[in-house]
């Protein structure tokens, strides 16, 4: 096997890639379509990610960049995301290939069970302090039989809230709910363009963070779409009133689970909650697929829990390998202790 910092546009064609054994539990973000879009925020002659070879071609890939003195994930979209390997031996040297750049490392939210943390201990064994946080959780509801039929995943009062929602929504008109797994193309650009018309009619068009509104994820999304299209995995979900699009939801299917990336609602319908209604009709849907599960990605909103108390795990890792890099980065974190002991001590004198 041999490693190389590759650049972007010299990366081999999707097909290619490694493909991560059945035993680990992946996510979407290591897919080509999540890569090559994040990548795609960073000016071209940042992109050079670690690669590994071997005969058979890209055996495992490292998604790294130069930051300042540390190596770091291209610009954080607030997903979770790992490395991609073909297997564990590809894994250990691509560990080996990022330790001997003798540069600190931070992933910010690898899952607790990636293989990865075990190869970064072994390659920087003896040279390197590996520091370990807890990282934003995700919340996940696994799917069994029960969740097969529309009511029976939930309790006597969550079936009364929806028997509301929908008694409110058929106020406005006639209840239609869609699924689509586009190709791309021109059936494409229209489920994305009437996405985004949703959400610039939500609250976060007020907040700007909007997919419309920011230019940075707005932009990604397309490019993910689009590919993820390609690969057969991206799912677009809509709920109608009368035909006119009043929430939606952007997500994957891939590996047997559901994964959730972006749902938002029209702020004039919310008294009929129509986000939780396209949820539970897609959640149904996947478990009718039968789907090992249903993932929101992103970040921790307080409005999973009704819907799921159960999490996935992250952890963000700080490697800091012996060196002078490492040392100023120490440096910098002791300085930074002292100065905010000296503004409390300062505090409680005033005070």
């Amino acid at each position: 096997m041999n490693a190389a910092a590759l650049p972007l546009n010299l990366l081999p064609a999707d097909a290619l890639w490694p493909a991560l054994p059945d035993t680990v539990a992946a996510i979407p973000t290591q897919t080509p379509a999540w890569v090559r879009a994040r990548a795609a925020l960073l000016p071209p002659d940042a992109a050079r990610f670690i690669a590994v070879h071997d005969d058979a071609g890209l055996a495992a890939l490292a998604p790294l960049v130069r930051s300042g003195r540390w190596l770091r994930e291209p610009p954080a979209l607030f997903e979770p995301s790992d490395w991609l390997w073909r297997s564990p031996q590809a894994l250990a040297e691509l560990a080996l290939a990022v330790a001997r750049l003798r540069l600190p490392l931070q992933l910010d939210r690898l899952p607790l069970a990636s293989p990865t943390l075990g190869a970064l201990r072994q390659a920087f064994a003896g040279r390197a302090l590996v520091e370990l946080r807890p990282a934003m959780p995700t919340p996940v509801i696994e799917l069994d039989e029960r969740w097969r039929e529309p009511e029976a995943g939930f309790d006597a009062r969550r079936r009364a809230d929806f028997r509301r929602y929908e008694r409110r929504a058929a106020a406005h008109g006639r209840l239609g709910f869609e699924l689509h797994a586009p190709h791309p193309g021109a059936a494409l650009q229209p489920l994305l363009d009437e996405a985004y018309a949703v959400e610039a009619r939500s609250w976060k068009a007020r907040r700007r963070t909007a997919l419309s509104a920011d230019p940075v994820q707005g932009g990604f999304f397309v490019r993910f779409a689009q590919a993820a299209a390609a690969a057969g995995m991206l799912r677009i979900a809509f709920l109608r009133l009368d035909g006119q699009a009043v929430a939606m939801q952007i997500a994957a299917q891939w590996r047997q689970r559901f994964w959730l990336f972006k749902i938002s609602h029209d702020e004039a319908f919310d008294a009929c909650s129509p986000g939780q209604l396209l949820m539970r009709h897609t959640l149904l849907q996947a478990a009718r697929a039968g789907l090992l599960s249903y993932e929101f990605m992103g970040g921790m909103d307080p409005w999973t829990r009704l819907w799921t108390r159960q999490l996935r795990h992250y952890q963000q890792v700080q490697v800091l390998p012996v060196g002078l890099a490492s040392a100023q980065v120490l440096a910098r974190r002791a300085a930074g202790r002292a100065a905010r002991a000296a503004v409390r001590r300062l505090r409680r004198w005033a005070g």
